[in-house]
């Protein structure tokens, strides 16, 4: 599963948000976070319509674990909004849904290599939007925290992993946060880029 994410700089969130996409953004506070990579329960800026206003507000990645104290669960699969069974994200899923804005996320493949005094890493790749200036990632949010969502992966990742994030596309980003997002599920058809990463000595 997707457990880190690289954040954009302010300027570039905003000149993609507010100028390439011509979206009303609220200017946002000078102080968040940006250009880092962001882990779970790491601060991230993420894209809300709060207060009838479109904006960014830093919360931490990944909702309390009902089950085990101090530990978040940081990835939703959107399958959960659907089924018949209740989840712990059926509120989020159906009110607050917001944008993760990513330069590029990451992914743990299948096949280990040994590193120094034998330590074992997984092999790791980086994805972002093929015809996208930024990486438009749908999630959901609660209070002060926001989850990942998850969708069955495409062609071009299922053989890395068998969940993805779910990207949207630009003018797919209104349809996300108010509409029916059913049609959203499938991402068959997105393309996106990968670069295997470097080996770690």
């Amino acid at each position: 599963m997707c457990n880190q994410f690289q954040l954009p700089s302010l300027a570039e969130i905003k000149k993609y948000l507010a100028n390439d996409l011509n979206l009303p953004l609220v200017e946002p506070a000078s102080n968040l976070p940006q250009n880092q990579n962001i882990f779970p329960q790491g601060i991230a800026p993420v894209l809300v319509y709060s207060d009838k206003q479109l904006q960014l507000l830093p919360k931490s990645w990944g909702y309390p674990s009902p089950f085990v104290h101090k530990q978040v669960v940081f990835n939703a699969r959107v399958e959960r909004f659907f089924a018949e069974k209740r989840s712990m994200w059926d509120s989020s899923f159906a009110k607050s849904r917001c944008i993760i804005i990513a330069k590029q996320f990451f992914e743990s493949g299948h096949e280990t290599y040994l590193g120094e005094n034998n330590h074992s890493y997984h092999e790791r790749f980086s994805f972002k939007n093929a015809n996208a200036a930024l990486t438009l990632i749908a999630g959901i949010y609660q209070k002060d925290h926001f989850s990942m969502v998850t969708t069955k992966p495409n062609a071009s990742y299922a053989p890395i992993h068998d969940r993805m994030p779910l990207v949207i596309q630009a003018d797919e980003l209104r349809q996300w946060l108010f509409q029916n997002f059913s049609s959203l599920v499938d991402r068959s058809q997105l393309e996106l880029d990968s670069v295997k990463m470097p080996h770690r000595k």
